[in-house]
């Protein structure tokens, strides 16, 4: 495995946080939020899944192409033109890793963009996915347990 540089150690920790928020938002049911009707929920969830499913697998193809790029680059030695300065790197072996991060870095932009759209839809939607107070969830939960889903009383 070849070093990690700074934009490795950005894009492998903005891949786990995109991953996290990808699951999070995946996991939510529309059920938990009755006053959001389903289909207005299932866009929000949807969009917001497809953001940073993008996000994401941009931050760890960005990684693993640093390291191919890298691998590819020391198994192929790089003799300079004769009479040429032996530091300077051609810039054909620049252009593909340099492709990369401008469309990384496109994509993150997009990303954080797009995520705040999708953050500013679930707060019109009423969507709150803070952990509810005690006074909150009463309010929400079925006035007798009969009106409850089967499986869910406090006695399974």
């Amino acid at each position: 495995m070849h070093f990690l540089d700074f934009l490795d150690i950005c894009a492998l920790l903005l891949g786990i946080s995109f991953t996290i928020a990808k699951l999070d938002a995946q996991g939510r049911k529309a059920s938990s939020f009755p006053h959001v009707p389903e289909a207005d929920f299932e866009r929000w969830r949807m969009w917001t899944v497809s953001i940073y499913r993008l996000g994401s697998g941009m931050c760890f193809a960005r990684v693993l192409f640093h390291q191919a790029w890298a691998l590819y680059l020391s198994r192929h030695p790089l003799a300079p033109a004769p009479g040429a300065n032996p530091a300077v790197v051609r810039p054909s072996l620049m252009y593909p890793a340099m492709a990369l991060d401008l469309v990384f870095l496109t994509v993150l932009a997009l990303t954080f963009i797009r995520g705040a759209r999708a953050r500013a839809l679930r707060r019109e939607l009423g969507i709150v996915l803070a952990p509810m107070s005690p006074a909150q969830a009463a309010a929400l939960a079925p006035e007798n347990e009969a009106d409850a889903e089967p499986g869910t009383s406090k006695g399974d």
